[in-house]
């Protein structure tokens, strides 16, 4: 049996007490004879008559055997788990395998056994647990510097074997479960990053340093006239600044923001420009751009606008407004690219963009309506619109 089928995803408690009417017998008798344990199976009907020697943690499973009733603890990989004894009878125990259980991945020396404990003794039973495949759910910055660092994140990162940029082996700086840090090659590269580990392997959807994926950069013209921006007066700071992370950006680095909604030198814009996005639905798409808080950033907006249809959109970028950053502000370590769901823009009533290929304007102005802000550094670069 594959072992990715066993998985939680799809079961939960009520499909536990469904299956039990199924199973458990009508007689509800206490027995304190020596346990056995003959089999272990996925809860899932359909899995009725299989038999499992493994399976991952969070897995909905049922142990079958004998003289199961006065069931006071079970262990898998000497790790307790919580079970309900009333999901249990003489012959079986509906049980979820914790999360947590250890397995041979995270501990070597793993005992490999499901132990229960009853009134009547303790029963063992041979049986793995196995780990997830690695799941890459992004990169802190989708633009690195050659000899900068890739950062990773996602989930599962268990006995990472290559990190790869293209065919090429990346040197790996660190690993945890959630974050892996490798070496971008001196010379630089654009193509996928797939991490090969122990149980699997993740690759990105997305080419790292991908610079032909645009709207808006300030390298290419988004004029028919061939000015980067159409209007709009925000520092476009030179491709030779180090701060640059792939080419030209542009940043705000100014003290004493007066409270105004709008000024020129905040914003950039294109006017009516075909940037050629393919059709499409907002909801299968994503906002894309790298951003650069150098400052703690407090208070204020990005207001992002994209027109299409004669209709605006708009997303407020304000990623200061949130529990985790009002009392201290945001910063970023560097680069970050910024993911938003495109559906997220939204028109005065509510509306989503209909047709992405509608769209011919993007604007991007900073605001600070509700008060003066002492200091602010922040760069931004690359917005774009993507496939999820």
């Amino acid at each position: 049996m594959n072992l990715r089928n066993v998985y939680k995803a799809g079961f939960g408690l009520i499909a536990a007490l469904g299956m039990l009417l199924g199973f458990q017998s009508c007689e509800n008798k206490d027995v304190d004879g020596t346990p056995v344990i003959n089999n272990v199976r996925l809860l899932d009907p359909a899995a009725a008559d299989s038999s499992l020697n493994g399976a991952l943690p969070g897995s909905l499973v049922v142990i079958q055997g004998e003289n199961l009733q006065s069931v006071l603890k079970v262990y898998f990989n000497d790790f307790e788990a919580t079970f309900n004894s009333a999901l249990g009878s003489d012959k079986n125990i509906v049980i979820e395998i914790p999360a947590e259980a250890p397995t041979k991945a995270v501990k070597a020396d793993v005992s490999n056994k499901i132990r229960v404990v009853t009134k009547g003794g303790e029963a063992t039973y041979d049986f793995s647990l196995t780990s997830p495949e690695p799941r890459l759910d992004g990169l802190y910055s989708e633009f690195v510097k050659p000899g900068g660092t890739i950062i990773l994140n996602g989930d599962y990162f268990y006995n990472i074997k290559n990190v790869k940029l293209g065919a090429a082996n990346l040197e790996i700086l660190s690993t945890s479960e959630k974050e892996i840090r490798a070496r971008m090659p001196a010379a630089g590269s654009i193509d996928y990053i797939t991490v090969e580990g122990e149980f699997g392997t993740a690759k990105t959807n997305f080419k790292l340093n991908d610079t032909t994926v645009y709207m808006m950069n300030f390298d290419v013209p988004v004029t028919t006239w061939g000015a980067t921006v159409c209007y709009g007066s925000a520092p476009i700071i030179p491709a030779t600044d180090p701060g640059a992370i792939s080419g030209k950006y542009s940043r705000i680095k100014q003290t004493k923001l007066p409270a105004t909604g709008y000024d020129d030198k905040w914003v950039l814009a294109s006017c009516n420009f075909n940037f050629k996005l393919s059709a499409g639905a907002a909801e299968d798409r994503l906002f894309k751009f790298e951003h650069n808080v150098a400052e703690a950033w407090k208070a204020g907006r990005y207001e992002i606008t994209l027109n299409a249809g004669a209709t605006d959109y708009i997303y407020s970028f304000q990623p200061w407004n949130s529990t985790e950053y009002q009392s201290t502000g945001y910063m970023t370590n560097g680069w970050k690219t910024a993911v938003i769901e495109l559906a997220e823009f939204k028109s005065s009533s509510g509306a989503t963009i209909a047709d992405v290929s509608k769209i011919t304007d993007l604007k991007v102005s900073f605001g600070t309506p509700d008060k003066v802000i002492d200091s602010f550094n922040t760069s931004v670069d690359n917005f774009r619109i993507v496939a999820k």
